[in-house]
């Protein structure tokens, strides 16, 4: 099986356009090794909004309160004074189960901007044995 066929896609949020409204969405990453978040934000409708604020966080269960910031780096801002896409890749191994990542868009409200989120889970495959389909063949 090639990696990425291994691959389970899920739509975390539907692509919107909001101004000022923060979403939320959890992501089961149960028998998971790696998980691939894409963030894709559209470009400003005006002068007045230029910023998506991001956060993921983790929780052994998807209690709204337990989810809590896990490294500093996955709390952060998207400039989208022109189209954006942000790309998260996260080591699962020693994580907690659930991940949930967050968008809020700039606080002004004419400033409505279109967000989508898309999660990829992988679990690690050994390549195969076979020739015609091997990430790597071994001789001798």
């Amino acid at each position: 099986m090639k990696t990425l066929q291994s691959c389970v896609y899920s739509t975390l949020l539907a692509p919107i356009t909001a101004a000022t409204t923060a979403r939320t969405a959890n992501l089961d990453c149960q028998g998971a090794d790696y998980a691939t978040i894409s963030i894709a934000c559209g470009a400003e409708l005006n002068t007045n909004s230029t910023n998506v604020v991001v956060s993921l966080k983790e929780s052994d269960d998807t209690t709204a309160s337990n989810f809590a910031t896990f490294n500093s780096t996955y709390a952060f801002t998207i400039d989208n004074t022109a189209a954006a896409e942000a790309v998260l890749h996260v080591d699962l191994n020693g994580r907690k189960r659930y991940l949930q990542i967050g968008l809020t868009p700039d606080t002004t409200t004419n400033g409505p901007v279109l967000t989508s989120v898309v999660g990829i889970l992988q679990k690690e495959v050994a390549a195969s044995a076979n020739t015609n389909n091997a990430d790597y063949v071994k001789v001798g």
